[in-house]
């Protein structure tokens, strides 16, 4: 608590661009003075980098995919947002197409609350034990209907609503 008010951190969570940039200045233009920051989980980084130019205020992470060739970011990301860690990742390197269970382990291990990841592009949100799993879906090829991205509000070290929205058309 701050001042007898509860600290409060919204991230936007996008992942598996593939090529839609608009799609990504679409959701940036709807929600950039809603959150606090957006994590980019992978597969999209040169669509990412190409749109921040229009929005350099805004505090982002972000880790390379297994389509992002030649990228220079990490694999793995780990943040700290009010006091919740989260634990960020594409997930090609921990199986996440087949089950979730070594993607929690990895969170677990690194302490976290939180484990974020994409590669699937099919929403996701579940408590396993210790770990909150979110997956956006994919903001420019999602599998099963309409593109997403997320919106994860942390507050007093917990996960305290998710959402998953459709992209804004153009």
């Amino acid at each position: 608590m701050i001042g007898g008010y509860f600290s409060v951190t919204k991230l936007l969570i996008l992942s598996d661009s593939h090529g839609a940039r608009g799609a990504i200045e679409r959701i940036l233009n709807k929600e950039q003075n809603n959150v606090d920051a957006v994590i980019f989980l992978g597969d999209g980084l040169r669509d990412l980098e190409q749109t921040l130019a229009f929005f350099p205020h805004l505090r982002v992470y972000s880790v390379a995919g297994n389509c992002d060739y030649g990228a220079l970011e990490p694999l793995d990301g780990l943040a700290a947002f009010d006091q919740t860690v989260v634990f960020y990742t594409h997930g090609h390197m921990y199986g996440v197409k087949y089950d979730l269970d070594t993607l929690a382990d990895a969170a677990t291990a690194r302490g976290a609350e939180v484990a974020l990841f994409g590669h699937s592009h099919i929403p996701h949100a579940e408590q396993r034990g210790k770990v909150f799993l979110f997956n956006p879906g994919s903001c420019g090829r999602c599998y099963t209907g309409p593109n997403t991205y997320g919106i994860l509000t942390l507050a007093d070290g917990k996960v305290v609503s998710h959402e998953h929205k459709e992209v804004p058309k153009a």
